[in-house]
């Protein structure tokens, strides 16, 4: 009876061992790794160079009302996209997801993200006074809200 619960023991010892290795080398991704490096709210968030946050969407949608499809006073929809902005404060496009998607249809969606592909710099975020990488969410709404787009007349 008694090395039969010394070979219990040994066994658990053994498999514990093995079991805590598992995930040791277990290699991980580099999308994954940079993904976090990439602050989500950092001490300070991006600034739109070209008038902020009224700027921002000011440019967006008149790009928008350029190159979204014609018949957009039908759709209804809104979305959210996220973007990384970079230490040089340009956006990244490889890395525009679409974060919430209510109702935009297909087209109108790929005509934002070319929208955001085609927007100006901006002041990276920061921590502790270093630019760095962040993550930037943007509202995508249609009909294209008029009352956003600043005229220079």
């Amino acid at each position: 009876m008694k090395t039969i619960f010394c070979y219990l023991i040994l066994l658990c010892v053994a498999l514990l061992n093995t079991s805590c290795n598992t995930h040791r080398h277990t290699p991980i991704s580099n999308t994954y790794v940079d993904e976090l490096k990439i602050f989500y709210e950092p001490e300070q968030q991006a600034y739109y160079l070209n008038g902020g946050d009224k700027g921002l969407l000011n440019d967006l949608y008149t790009i928008l009302l350029k190159t979204a499809p014609v018949s957009q006073e039908c759709i209804k929809a809104r979305a959210i996209v996220r973007f990384c902005v970079s230490e040089n404060g340009i956006i990244d496009s490889n890395s525009i997801k679409i974060v919430r998607n209510k109702s935009v249809p297909e087209d109108y969606m790929n005509a934002a993200i070319e929208a955001i592909k085609k927007l100006g710099k901006f002041e990276p975020g920061k921590m502790n006074d270093i630019p760095k990488k962040v993550w930037y969410n943007l509202p995508i709404i249609y009909p294209i809200p008029l009352d956003k787009i600043i005229t220079s007349e």
